[in-house]
């Protein structure tokens, strides 16, 4: 075995929660479990009883690949035909995009849409707390209401989590596989979960650089709008299974 190797196996016996790279521009999240969801009271205007993030349950994952970086107006525009963000730079983020159209980008590129515990798991980075990075928002590590500039802001410019992942909270919402329900949570599978069969709307995850801090919890979760041009600013990062 290289040398390279014998130094990965050794810190993936002896670090367990240890990520490296080896897909272009993406990580390798290792199989694990993590407790998703929460039992924390929040308020969401069509539901106050706080369901959507409820209760914190045990979910197991298998290894999978996720793009460090939410996919930039660069990359969307030497795959996809049509781009309708507000704002234009090669580094921002595409926004204004359907789910069909961000599952497609995917597809095109070899890679799929993250599950939402796929999603969740690699947000959270090993952390069980509000925010990824402790009970506080930092302004050096997202973009939201507080901090944001008058426009969509580029992808890295804030510290990455624990697991090399830029922008994961706050920037722009992300659209991931599953479909929208109040009531998974409660009924929601241990294994590799993959969402309820069809509902209304498709989940979005992460925040904005335009919302409150209080939205930029790990565990909160909205439905995304299937009109693009209601989808104002939701993105997408994609994944791709680790075999």
């Amino acid at each position: 075995m290289k040398k390279s190797g014998l130094f990965i196996l050794f810190l993936s016996l002896f670090y367990p929660g240890f990520i490296f790279a080896n897909e272009k521009g993406m990580v390798l999240i290792k199989s694990g479990c993590f407790f998703m969801g929460t039992d924390r009271n929040a308020i969401y205007e069509d539901d106050d009883n706080n369901f959507r993030e409820k209760p914190s349950h045990k979910v197991c994952l298998d290894s999978y690949y996720l793009d460090i970086y939410e996919v930039t107006q660069e990359k969307w525009d030497s795959v996809m035909s049509i781009n309708r963000s507000v704002f234009h730079h090669p580094n921002q983020p595409i926004t204004h995009i359907d789910w069909h159209e961000a599952r497609a980008f995917c597809k095109k590129s070899g890679k799929r849409l993250p599950t939402e515990a796929e999603w969740e798991y690699a947000a959270r980075a090993g952390s069980q707390t509000r925010f990824p990075w402790g009970e506080e928002i930092d302004d050096d590590r997202a973009w939201y209401s507080g901090n944001s500039p008058r426009q969509v802001p580029r992808v890295g410019k804030k510290l990455p989590n624990a697991w090399g992942l830029h922008d994961m909270i706050g920037n722009v919402w992300e659209w991931v596989e599953d479909w929208f329900s109040l009531g998974y949570y409660k009924i929601s599978p241990k294994n590799n979960p993959k969402g309820p069969a069809r509902q209304s709307f498709r989940v979005i995850r992460g925040g904005s650089w335009m919302i409150d801090e209080k939205y930029l919890r790990v565990t909160a979760r909205h439905r995304g709008m299937s009109d693009p041009t209601e989808s104002y600013w939701v993105g997408v990062r994609c994944a791709k299974s680790f075999n």
